[in-house]
């Protein structure tokens, strides 16, 4: 039976390569015992970290120290989690709310839990949901559900490449028989959009997908798909299971149009003895109207912006994201959001569109740790029966959503008052006032 520090020095010699660590752990010192996998994963991630730091010279106690227990045990083998863990990064995690919330899944008051490091989020947050809050609440709900993933296939000339993309416009059986073919019970095929460059055809695939955001669920449809269709089209091949239409991690007005993930609309009347009370002395609707305007629309108009026509949004999102266990890199899509500020009779009508938000409630950052914990106090923790039983992670759209617009909100008030949004920024974060 091997001790760790047998296992340290064959790490340091390179024996045992960095891929193999906790595997080498796991069956040589803990006998391959499934209780211990937690064990062998927390062994590896210090003895990485040792070594990098005997290498470097740079002591990294905080790193080494924040453990995050993510593996599992599947099949015979460990999975850490992620590769070659050395340890952990912590996030100062704040929590606004509640909110008043009258969506079609969301219905009720929430806490918002907010991972960031930047002062003055979460009070704008919170300022924002105070003017939400004394309005009655704001409306939110869903109105697109799908993950899309975007295959490349060649054909042998273009007039089998126009042929086939007729056939997927036509022929809503073959879709259907396409279908059949996906393994995993928690994804369904829903359509296929076809585009032709030349001999090329991008199958852009949508997917209903359950509670999961859905991406690796709809690569491995993907591959299911293809790979029955080729079977049938002799001297097609293909040239990449994604071709960026999809369109994954990059801004794109193609998730603008189409959807991914989660389409989401919020609303709300605020009253303008409401603005007059929560945001500075002079805030109007008229004003909220002129900034959001002349910022998000025609500043981002000059700037070429492909889809920010927003305040802030990607702050709001990315803090929720960190919090509650999602896919950091989805922010780049999921960001893309659009705010109308009307002045109207009654006060300011104020709404925000998100085409593409991408996010779940199980599958990887979501299912441990503090994660876990945020999803519970959503009330979004769980996974339904089916790609259809998804009402946990449509209630999270809808109040991310929700947060996002409270931010959107409280910015463009503060701005309308002027000089605010410097102000309070250097207060909250500097403690430096005029």
């Amino acid at each position: 039976m091997a001790t760790l520090q047998d296992i340290r020095e064959r790490f340091k010699k390179g024996s045992i390569k960095q891929q193999q660590l906790e595997a080498a752990i796991f069956t040589e010192v803990y006998r391959s015992d499934p209780s211990k996998v937690r064990e062998a994963c927390r062994d590896a991630a210090i003895l990485r970290c040792e070594g990098i730091e005997e290498s470097t010279g740079v002591s990294l106690p905080l790193i080494k120290q924040a453990q995050i227990d993510n593996s599992s045990y599947a099949n015979g083998a460990i999975l850490p989690g992620i590769e070659m863990k050395a340890g952990g990064a912590v996030i100062p995690m704040g929590i606004a709310g509640p909110v008043k919330i009258l969506g079609e899944y969301a219905q009720g008051e929430y806490y918002i839990p907010l991972a960031t490091n930047e002062a003055a989020l979460v009070a704008g947050v919170q300022r924002g949901i105070k003017a939400i809050n004394l309005s009655g609440g704001m409306k939110a709900l869903v109105t697109f559900d799908g993950m899309a993933r975007a295959p490349m296939i060649e054909a042998p000339d273009i007039e089998s490449a126009r042929s086939l993309c007729r056939r997927f416009l036509d022929d809503r059986s073959l879709v259907e028989e396409l279908g059949r073919h996906v393994k995993d019970p928690f994804v369904r095929l829903e359509k296929i959009e076809p585009y032709q460059l030349g001999t090329k055809v991008i199958l852009r695939m949508v997917c209903k997908t359950g509670d999961a955001m859905g991406m690796n669920g709809v690569t491995k449809a993907a591959a299911d798909i293809v790979r029955e269709l080729l079977k049938k089209l002799p001297g097609w091949k293909l040239i990449t299971i994604s071709s960026n239409l999809c369109t994954d991690k990059k801004a794109s007005h193609i998730n603008i149009l189409h959807g991914r993930g989660k389409s989401v609309q919020t609303e709300i009347l605020i009253p303008e003895e409401v603005l007059r009370k929560v945001f500075k002395e002079g805030v109007t609707s008229r004003k909220v109207e002129q900034v959001v305007f002349h910022k998000c629309y025609l500043g981002s108009a000059l700037s070429g912006t492909v889809s920010g026509f927003n305040v802030n949004a990607a702050n709001t999102l990315a803090a929720f994201f960190a919090a509650t266990g999602q896919d950091l890199a989805q922010i780049i899509t999921s960001a893309a959001a659009f705010v109308q500020a009307d002045s109207t009779e009654g006060g300011l009508h104020f709404m925000v569109t998100m085409p593409s938000l991408e996010l779940a409630t199980v599958g990887g950052g979501t299912a441990f740790g503090t994660a876990r914990e945020a999803l519970r106090l959503l009330q979004c923790d769980g996974r339904g029966k089916s790609p259809d039983d998804n009402e946990n992670v449509k209630r999270l759209a809808e109040i991310c959503a929700v947060a996002v617009s409270a931010l959107e909100l409280n910015t463009a008030c503060a701005q309308a008052a002027g000089y605010e949004m410097a102000d309070s920024h250097v207060a909250l974060a500097r403690g430096e006032r005029d």
